[in-house]
């Protein structure tokens, strides 16, 4: 899953205090920095920024408030983030009802070319397997009215209903046509085209001692 703000804003001040100074911050450091409630409170940031493969613990010194953090590559990438809205959930199968929520996640900013005009969606379903879409994805998706034939679309279906298709315009109707060789096209003469999915962001996890952990947590393909 990609970064929370607040783990973004966390990762982001590492970054920078070892950029200026040389050497990473304590977690006193962080969270006076941050304004934040308590050094235990960066600990709980810092555990999930290690788990998801954003930072190396290299050391411990005088204790656990002063442990040196080592940012990984793939952290640095990140730093570089913007910050889209996640409007909810839109399915890659049968239309479900729009449903609209109200988070933000960070996203790196080479893949937002228009972070102004972007936003990100959750997938439910696997009508999009073969364009590598899978069920819970998410896709970063620019606002486009008028999209290419042959693109994915985010469609609205009677002002109501969303799905997740690739568009084609025929001689006298639009054909929103599933990346699934089981499923069906819809065939509709009007849609909302809400935008252009331009990338797909990947959580991985694996199981151990019945939790779930990401090994690999985050994969991003272009459109």
């Amino acid at each position: 899953m990609p970064l929370s703000p607040k783990q973004k804003e966390v990762l982001d001040f590492i970054v920078n205090f070892i950029n200026e100074r040389g050497y990473p911050p304590s977690y006193r450091e962080i969270a006076s920095g941050l304004k934040l409630a308590s050094p235990s409170t960066v600990h709980t940031h810092i555990q999930s920024l290690r788990l998801r493969g954003y930072l190396h613990e290299s050391g411990d010194v005088n204790g656990a408030a002063n442990r040196e953090l080592e940012p990984t590559d793939k952290a640095v990438r990140w730093s570089r983030a913007v910050i889209l809205p996640l409007k909810g959930l839109i399915t890659a199968g049968q239309p479900i009802e729009a449903v609209e929520e109200h988070e933000t996640m960070a996203v790196p900013v080479e893949l937002v070319p228009d972070s102004t005009n972007s936003y990100i969606l959750r997938v439910k379903g696997d009508s999009m397997v073969d364009e590598g879409i899978l069920d819970g994805d998410y896709v970063i998706v620019e606002r486009n009215p008028s999209p290419k034939n042959g693109e994915v679309v985010v469609a609205l279906l009677d002002n109501a209903y969303a799905t997740l298709k690739k568009f084609y315009r025929e001689h006298d109707r639009i054909r929103l046509q599933p990346a699934n060789k089981t499923m069906q096209p819809i065939y509709c003469y009007d849609p909302l085209i809400q935008g252009v999915v331009r990338g797909v962001i990947r959580s991985f996890h694996t199981a151990r001692r019945s939790v779930l952990r990401m090994s690999l947590p985050v994969e991003v393909r272009l459109s």
